[in-house]
């Protein structure tokens, strides 16, 4: 069964579409031009010239920046970034087979709208995967892999105490990663980043939200953490299935904040044009 939600003309009431465009008006820029955003500086000259344009466009799409329906011109991209289009065209390839951009041949590109049943795969891969890989990490662990995920959970406190979640949200994703790493299964971190890229977005629209839970998230690391390192299989595999919780719990945490579920639809929706300009 398909999550995409329905459209503009189908709501029964204005209210809704008058309570969305203020949830959106308050948490969202207007959305932005490629001209706004993209620039030759975001190319950091680390790999291929198309590695390095679709890791530019990836990370605003993940970051909820350039929107669901946003049209992403070939032309424009490389213009902005100055580069040739054909590596503009082999990194929006990438970002299609990734499901989040979508190619109208002889019409438009534009960023794909978040896929809910994707959502729930995601968090069924990360689940799965990353709680094995908990069970293996505490049993093939080394020193280093324990001072790395040490470190990274106090760098991870410090940017709590700083009220930096975007650093927060990448040291996250550290930690994850190293976890991974230490079960020495490097190759399956990019099985996890290609299933989650829904489950980035929907957390990037709820830090837009504030709704946060980095205390408790500290606390499940560290419980993750400590079994790792005292080499508990059992311990460091249930750790990470509290972690990430079940998919029934992932469900309810959508519409238990009717906020977050407003400013999802209203983000989610194809708009006429005109009606952006109103954000």
């Amino acid at each position: 069964m398909a999550y995409y939600l329905l459209p503009l003309a189908k709501h029964p009431s204005t209210d809704i579409l008058d309570t969305e465009t203020d949830i959106l008006g308050m948490t969202l820029n207007s959305e932005k031009s490629l001209s706004d955003l993209l620039h030759p500086g975001l190319l950091t000259g680390e790999g291929p010239l198309v590695v390095q344009v679709h890791r530019v466009l990836r990370e605003l799409i993940i970051e909820m920046i350039l929107l669901p329906w946003q049209t992403l011109s070939e032309k424009d991209v490389a213009s902005r970034l100055e580069v040739s289009k054909t590596p503009v065209r082999e990194a929006i390839i990438r970002l299609a087979e990734e499901g989040l951009v979508n190619v109208v041949p002889k019409s438009r590109t534009y960023v794909a709208p978040i896929n809910l049943d994707r959502f729930l795969e995601g968090c069924f891969v990360r689940l799965q995967l990353e709680s094995g890989a908990a069970r293996r990490a505490a049993a093939e662990r080394s020193l280093e892999d324990v001072c790395h995920l040490k470190a990274c959970l106090a760098r991870q406190e410090e940017a709590v105490a700083a009220e930096d979640y975007t650093a927060f949200r990448h040291l996250d994703e550290q930690f994850h990663a190293l976890v991974v790493g230490a079960a020495k299964l490097p190759g399956v971190i990019q099985v996890i980043d290609a299933a989650k890229v829904e489950t980035d977005r929907i957390r990037s629209l709820k830090q837009r939200l504030s709704i946060r839970s980095t205390d408790r998230v500290l606390a499940q690391h560290r419980a993750i953490t400590a079994a790792i390192a005292d080499k508990e299989p059992s311990m460091a595999e249930q750790a990470m299935q509290d972690h990430l919780g079940s998919i029934e719990g992932k469900v309810w945490e959508l519409g238990e904040n009717p906020e977050f579920w407003a400013l999802f639809e209203a983000i989610n929706r194809e708009r006429p044009r005109y009606r952006l300009s109103a954000f």
